[in-house]
């Protein structure tokens, strides 16, 4: 078992010093106050003086006792694994996803594949997306397109 942690000298001499002025400042406060308030303030005092005894005193057995061991049944189930796709399918969607971004790589890529898939007979034309940027055809575009090869024998 760890030693307990001893506080420095440095920390106790700052401790004594503080509630050495606590007590100066707190004795001409206790004789300026009228006679009848002086039980209800040294009750008071006590109380705040119980309270931070009991602070340290829970702290301290807190420490004393450890952390506490998670049982196996309360502990979070484990991260479920992620499903494996085959690479080929990743790098289908890949080559879709930047036909769909890019219309030089749909024409230099991508529609080649395609066609090599429809066979003999060539693709019917896809329009491409206007725009500021050269872009591929939609994905929409794509679907149709896919589906036609889809339906050929």
């Amino acid at each position: 078992m760890a030693e307990p942690r001893r506080p420095s000298r440095r920390r106790l001499a700052v401790g004594a010093v503080a509630a050495a002025v606590v007590a100066l400042a707190a004795m001409p406060t206790y004789l300026a106050l009228s006679p009848a308030w002086r039980p209800v303030v040294v009750r008071l005092a006590c109380a705040a003086a119980v309270v931070a005894g009991c602070a340290r005193a829970m702290r301290w057995a807190r420490g004393a006792a450890g952390p506490s061991a998670t049982s196996p049944l309360d502990a979070p189930p484990p991260p479920a694994p992620s499903p494996e796709l085959d690479a080929r399918f990743l790098a289908l969607r890949d080559d879709v996803i930047y036909g769909a971004r890019s219309r030089r790589y749909f024409d230099v890529i991508l529609a080649p594949r395609l066609a090599a898939l429809a066979g003999a007979r060539g693709l019917p034309p896809v329009p491409a997306r206007r725009g500021l940027r050269p872009r591929g055809p939609s994905l929409a575009a794509l679907d149709a397109l896919v589906a036609e090869i889809e339906r050929r024998p």
